[in-house]
């Protein structure tokens, strides 16, 4: 006999919580189903949707003050943390490009909401269901700032893409400053930003 537990919101910030994010995850849920095959031909459409909707729930910002720790962001000038900010947000856009190339019919949705004492940070879990395979769950960190909740982090099956990318952040900072990380995710880059130009240009 197999015994399941779900672990439900248990108070009514949670439910708020719960709530907010399901109404995120279901518009990108509908965006998917409806555009996924013309986004792929047409990427800005994507795009733009990413811009709209998903980059005030997924804080660029916070992704990468907890990759590079908080003495390397102290070192940053406004101007450094702005190109910065700018130049991995066109990462995530890449990375949700990718995503997308993997679509295969998932839904998201919240299953349980974690915060801390404080009630300031968290963890969600979102359960990711597919016809094409097994139900998958993916915990995102989220944060409180100035009333509103965003994502920094995720992990799954125990992995936090934060720790992993952050060696990568913190040694190229160390030996080649802000200018070396941006050159390098601009690298990174390139061929998706090569592939949005010509798709602008048809």
């Amino acid at each position: 006999m197999c015994l399941c537990v779900v672990i439900a919101p248990t108070s009514n910030a949670d439910e708020k919580i719960a709530t907010e994010f399901n109404n995120k995850l279901n518009k990108i849920n509908v965006f998917l189903e409806e555009n996924h095959k013309q986004a792929l031909q047409e990427p800005n459409l994507l795009i733009g949707f990413v811009n709209q909707e998903l980059l005030e729930v997924w804080s660029a910002r916070n992704t990468i003050r907890a990759m590079l720790g908080t003495s390397r962001w102290k070192q940053l000038t406004d101007s450094e943390a702005n190109v910065l900010i700018k130049t991995y947000e066109n990462t995530i856009r890449r990375y949700l490009f990718e995503v997308l190339q993997q679509y295969q019919g998932q839904k998201a949705s919240v299953e349980s909401v974690r915060l801390n004492d404080k009630g300031n940070k968290g963890w969600l879990r979102v359960r990711l269901e597919s016809p094409s395979f097994p139900t998958l769950n993916v915990d995102l960190k989220i944060y409180k700032e100035q009333e509103q909740w965003t994502v920094y982090d995720f992990s799954f099956q125990g992995i936090s893409f934060v720790k992993m990318k952050r060696g990568f952040f913190r040694d190229t900072f160390d030996k080649n400053g802000v200018v070396g990380v941006v050159a390098e995710l601009r690298e990174k880059n390139k061929e998706f930003n090569q592939a949005m130009a010509v798709a602008s240009d048809e």
